[in-house]
């Protein structure tokens, strides 16, 4: 087994660096075509959601012939949990309130009260400030994800409060519009200055904290604009490369993660709601399990062979993801048919630990094996 994962490591990171070059491309165009990565229900993009308690209505032929009138509309059905049965349905539109209940009153034959159903609105500004809010809060996760991943494998500390200080920078830039989130990101970024002016590195880091700290600083304060977020998760991400491979490798497998999850949920056509958007938080926490599993056990394990030690971490991983997939698949059955918002959660975190296990013990496995390689290599040229 050892040998023939010797051989055959680098041709495995072939794997998931494919799949995400696919993903990527595919997500490339996906947002030419509709200007934004993802599809979104009207929760995110504002519209009406009308639930109508009738269990008598075919929802097939509903939906087939309203939606000949409202091309955007969207049927599901209601149904009672225990028994399965039908209890009514409800449709989401971005047409007015009275543009879909007068299509559904001369469908159904009947008056539309808030006896035999409810109406809820959500307007489009709401609703887009509200996803931007989402969109910048899995930004901040995993900004955070990424520093105390850096925090834990990196041993450089004036390098680490430099990038707790531009780590803050970006959650600053991503959440302008949260009051305690910049009060909580500016005390970080002083914490961060005093941490770096006391333990004071070399020559050169500590050059580069003084820049790092006086520009974040500058910006945090001065010129919070919403276009620097992306340079600064550039600048973030050449110091994870230079300072620390082993942390670069857990936060890359962990936006494999999300950037094939995304791509899979539009192939298959899902339209996510608020509900989505979380479980992509959720799976950001998901993804860095078993990468920092594995990574604590070849990295702050100084004694025994790395193949043992990789091998210990695998059965160790798979089993905490496997159990978590079956127990997720499991529920997923369950509540299939009875909560749209649950069967959204399950299959986004079904799909991504999926990915998971390749990106974890194909390319997270290679990339630390060919590091360590590289260091044993080192030094037994300068022995």
């Amino acid at each position: 087994m050892t040998n023939w994962y010797d051989k055959t490591y680098k041709f495995l990171l072939i794997i998931p660096a494919i799949i995400l070059v696919v993903s990527l491309i595919y997500l490339a165009g996906f947002y030419n075509q509709n200007g934004d990565i993802i599809r979104k229900d009207v929760s995110l993009t504002g519209g009406t959601t009308i639930s109508v308690f009738d269990e008598n209505v075919d929802i097939e032929e509903l939906e087939r012939v309203v939606g000949n009138e409202i091309p955007d509309l969207t049927v599901r059905e209601i149904s009672d949990f225990r028994t399965g049965r039908q209890k009514g349905f409800f449709v989401e539109t971005v047409e007015s309130a009275e543009r879909i209940k007068e299509v559904l009153e001369d469908y159904l034959g009947y008056e539309l009260n808030q006896d035999n159903s409810s109406v809820e609105f959500t307007g489009a500004t709401l609703s887009s400030g509200f996803y931007q809010q989402l969109r910048g809060s899995i930004i901040a996760a995993f900004l955070l994800m990424a520093w105390v991943v850096f925090l834990i494998f990196s041993e450089s500390p004036t390098i680490k409060a430099a990038t707790t200080m531009l780590t803050f920078l970006g959650i600053r830039l991503a959440l302008p519009e949260i009051k305690i989130i910049t009060s909580l990101a500016g005390i970080m970024m002083i914490l961060g200055l005093a941490y770096g002016l006391i333990r004071k590195g070399g020559l050169r880091e500590s050059r580069w904290f003084k820049i790092i700290a006086a520009i974040s600083l500058l910006l945090f304060f001065f010129y919070p604009a919403y276009w620097l977020l992306l340079p600064t998760i550039v600048v973030l991400l050449a110091f994870y490369t230079i300072y620390s491979i082993p942390s670069l490798a857990v936060i890359l497998s962990a936006f494999a993660d999300i950037t094939m999850t995304v791509a899979v949920v539009n192939m298959l056509g899902i339209d996510l709601s608020i509900a989505g958007i979380i479980a992509f938080l959720m799976l950001i926490g998901y993804s860095v399990d078993t990468d920092i599993l594995l990574t604590s056990r070849l990295i702050k394990r100084k004694e025994g062979d790395v193949n043992k030690k990789m091998f210990e971490a695998l059965k160790t991983g798979t089993t905490m993801t496997i159990t978590s997939i079956v127990a997720i698949a499991i529920s997923l059955l369950v509540i299939y048919n009875f909560s749209g918002i649950l069967r959204q959660i399950f299959t986004i975190l079904l799909i991504g630990l999926g990915f998971d296990l390749i990106n974890t013990w194909c390319s997270n496995a290679g990339i630390l094996k060919l590091y360590i390689e590289k260091k044993r290599r080192a030094r037994e040229w300068e022995d």
